[in-house]
């Protein structure tokens, strides 16, 4: 009786031997190697798996990372310092790695935009889509049924008179927002970005007029008092390239519309140049795009404060450090 009972128990170890032998054999030969810098990645994640990152969770944003399809700072909900830990395990550079900010594109509340017809239908915004592209008469605009707030894990959305509104104290920039908005109005901007575009509508003018009293018309005004180049019109809505982008805010102040976002806490700057510095070089003057900087040959330059937009292009000329930016 006990030999009946041993045989079915040494043949199952016999064969969990063999499979495990093959297994081994298998994984020499046929085995991927991980490379390890995902695993490390990984581990300067939160580990929220959240998918803000656009990502079905951390393990696949960690790869994105590494293999160079996604940038160092990726997942919105990642520390400064763990974005920075990550940069250093890839080897780049720490001062490439820029926080982001999430921000609605759109400022078509119930007062500020013409209403085609009540609707009492399904609170979603897509949908509302679906019928004659939304109840607002810019069919580009914020339809106001709460999709974004419904999926905001820190109750940082709302919506107010029929409009997104984003309380950046709550926002944790998941991303989760950008996702659930079927028109695409919320996006992820740099923090540190001073001007913004609040407006959606890619359409003409006079479509835009029509539907709302705040949309951009298409004018390009912005691109023209741009002196560095920043901002282009696309589809008839200005694009700021923010590398190029100084912040002097000239754009914001020529929009007819108002369609440019300034940060209020951002403060009207002018140049000053420290006589006791300034060897008359005239670096400064060169870089000035707006004629505020006066002075010949080596005599000392002198800042017009009436024409100075604050740009800062002037001190970041100087080398001597004789240009400082000061409040107006």
């Amino acid at each position: 009786m006990l030999q009946a009972m041993l045989w079915p128990a040494a043949l199952l170890g016999a064969l969990g031997l063999i499979f495990g032998a093959v297994l081994a054999v298998a994984n020499r030969f046929f085995g991927v190697e991980v490379d390890g810098r995902i695993i490390r990645v990984r581990e300067s994640l939160p580990g929220a798996n959240c998918g803000g990152c656009g990502y079905p969770g951390c393990d696949a944003c960690a790869a994105a990372i590494v293999e160079g399809k996604a940038p160092v700072n990726v997942c919105p909900v990642n520390s400064a310092e763990g974005a920075a830990q990550v940069a250093k395990i890839l080897g780049v550079d720490v001062a490439d790695v820029k926080p982001l900010t999430t921000f609605v594109t759109c400022r078509g509340s119930l007062s500020r935009t013409h209403i085609k017809y009540a609707y009492e239908g399904i609170q979603d915004c897509a949908a509302a889509m679906q019928l004659t592209e939304g109840y607002k008469a810019c069919r580009y605009a914020c339809l106001g049924l709460g999709n974004c707030a419904r999926v905001c894990p820190t109750g940082a959305m709302s919506i107010v008179d029929g409009l997104a509104v984003i309380d950046q104290d709550k926002c944790i920039t998941c991303g989760k927002c950008v996702s659930a908005c079927p028109r695409g109005i919320i996006t992820m901007l740099p923090a540190d970005s001073q001007v913004r575009l609040q407006c959606h509508a890619m359409a003409r003018g006079k479509e835009v007029r029509d539907a709302c009293q705040m949309g951009c018309i298409g004018c390009g005004l912005c691109v023209k008092s741009c002196k560095f180049g920043a901002i282009t019109l696309v589809n008839d809505l200005p694009v700021i390239d923010y590398d190029k982008c100084t912040g002097c805010g000239e754009c914001a102040r020529h929009c007819p519309r108002g369609c440019l976002w300034r940060d209020p806490d951002a403060k009207d700057r002018v140049a000053f140049i420290r006589e006791n510095q300034c060897v008359g070089c005239g670096l400064c003057q060169k870089a000035c795009k707006f004629d505020a900087i006066a002075g010949e040959n080596r005599d000392k330059r002198v800042v017009d404060p009436t024409r100075c937009v604050g740009c800062g292009e002037c001190q970041r000329a100087c080398r001597l450090d004789a240009v400082a930016m000061i409040e107006k």
